[in-house]
């Protein structure tokens, strides 16, 4: 911890977030080109080339962060399964965004004090890992294995990686990004050179628990040190 700030994003996590944010992108820029028919033969044979190989990239960015960061891995998910009380007390109100943004007085003012990821980023950040697994898998099974898989579970796991893929991006384009520029110091955090901080006071109102349980707690076991 700084003096008056706390880090949020380590540089694992950051690295992980942003090159899989810019693979995304040119990966479902490339598959929507290619699957519409919004170019020609030969530029979609190029640009099947280009998402093969940025598909590549985008699997070692997943596998690498899993595998060479495991405990940063493995703690973002335990923070993503903890789904208590205050958890679902938030999509009483959807944490005040209506409200603040809209003027709509849905449900209590108070937002349910939450860990260091909302209910609804929770649920979000899991459709989001178990869709760049999935898709990771469903695209080199439709690259390598098309013929072994049969015509009738090939035709799905095609579907799956399209439109599993286009869905995704809308939840993402749509709701995640929109969100994050709102929470202007974790955008700010995330995608800045340097630490991965914000003010303390910021993680204390979006995130007291995190700030309170977890943060404290490694506090008091340093200072037991």
């Amino acid at each position: 911890m700084h003096e008056n700030r706390v880090l949020k994003f380590p540089l694992s996590e950051k690295v992980f977030h942003n090159v899989n944010l810019i693979t995304w992108i040119a990966l479902i820029f490339t598959g929507v080109l290619i699957y519409f028919r919004m170019v020609s033969e030969d530029m979609a044979e190029m640009l099947m080339d280009w998402h093969i190989g940025i598909g590549i990239v985008f699997t070692i960015n997943f596998f690498g962060f899993m595998l060479l960061n495991f405990d940063r891995f493995s703690l973002m998910i335990r923070n993503l399964l903890i789904w208590d009380r205050d958890t679902f007390a938030w999509f009483k109100n959807f944490g005040g965004y209506p409200r603040r943004l809209f003027g709509i007085k849905f449900g209590p003012e108070e937002v349910a004090p939450q860990g260091r990821f909302n209910a609804g980023q929770k649920a979000a950040y899991l459709i989001f890992m178990f869709m760049i697994f999935g898709l990771i898998v469903s695209g080199w099974l439709l690259y390598a294995y098309p013929a072994a898989m049969g015509k009738i579970f090939t035709k799905w796991i095609f579907l799956f990686h399209v439109w599993g893929s286009i869905l995704t991006s809308l939840l993402a384009f749509c709701v995640h990004m929109p969100l994050a520029v709102i929470n202007s110091e974790d955008l700010k955090a995330m995608f800045r050179f340097g630490p991965g901080d914000v003010p303390l006071e910021d993680a204390h109102h979006h995130a007291p628990k995190w700030v309170e349980d977890d943060l404290m707690a490694v506090d008091a076991t340093k200072a037991a040190h």
